[in-house]
């Protein structure tokens, strides 16, 4: 009979989920051995770093990436659907959907998860779930950051702090592309939302 096979491809399949596993069972060691293979995967640059530099030069890659790829989404409507820790690639690659689908009529809380019935994962909270989930890497990887745990967290804290303005970056980026304004300009923001308040109250199409 006909048939087929589906098959990823991807940079990796580690996720903030691989950290998880290992860090929620107390097993630094275990970690430290996966971050050194996570980096020699995707950012070998930073294979010669110590310990703790490493650790968090990896953790703010990693961010980077997110924040990009959760930008590419938005501009283009699309809505994961469940953005737990096991579906998010340190790659920053979409390699894990639930039931995601593209938006129609924008609305910052459209959701297609028929079990999502607070919203979590809506549309306009991606970025913030986001945010969440590399809390959770950062978490993973404390014992590493330092020695010492205030240290380590207040390092950890400082690069998750970063997030929303790694995103807004990214995203007003990609937005001034899509409505083709060909340079960068304060007010930008406040016209993007402009535009997007109207689309909201009109119910537009967003592609």
């Amino acid at each position: 009979l006909p048939g087929a096979v589906l098959t990823r491809v991807a940079a990796s399949h580690l996720r903030v989920g691989t950290f998880q596993f290992f860090a929620a069972r107390g097993d630094t060691d275990r970690v430290r051995q996966l971050l050194a293979y996570a980096v020699a995967r995707h950012d070998p640059e930073l294979a010669g770093l110590p310990g703790p530099e490493q650790a968090l030069r990896f953790l703010e890659r990693v961010a980077q990436r997110q924040a990009a790829l959760l930008a590419r989404w938005m501009g283009l409507g699309f809505i994961h659907g469940v953005m737990n820790t096991d579906n998010v690639a340190l790659s920053g690659e979409t390699i894990d959907y639930g039931p995601c689908a593209f938006m129609d009529h924008y609305h910052p809380e459209t959701t297609f998860s028929s079990i999502d019935r607070h919203k979590r994962y809506a549309y306009g909270h991606q970025s913030g779930i986001a945010q969440w989930n590399m809390a959770r890497l950062a978490e993973a990887l404390l014992p590493i950051l330092h020695p010492n745990e205030d240290r380590a967290l207040e390092l950890a804290n400082t690069a998750i702090a970063s997030f929303p303005d790694l995103f807004q970056n990214h995203w007003l980026t990609g937005m001034r592309s899509k409505l083709g304004l060909f340079n960068a300009e304060p007010e930008d923001n406040t016209l993007i939302q402009s535009l997007l308040d109207w689309m909201q109250q009109t119910q537009s199409d967003f592609t």
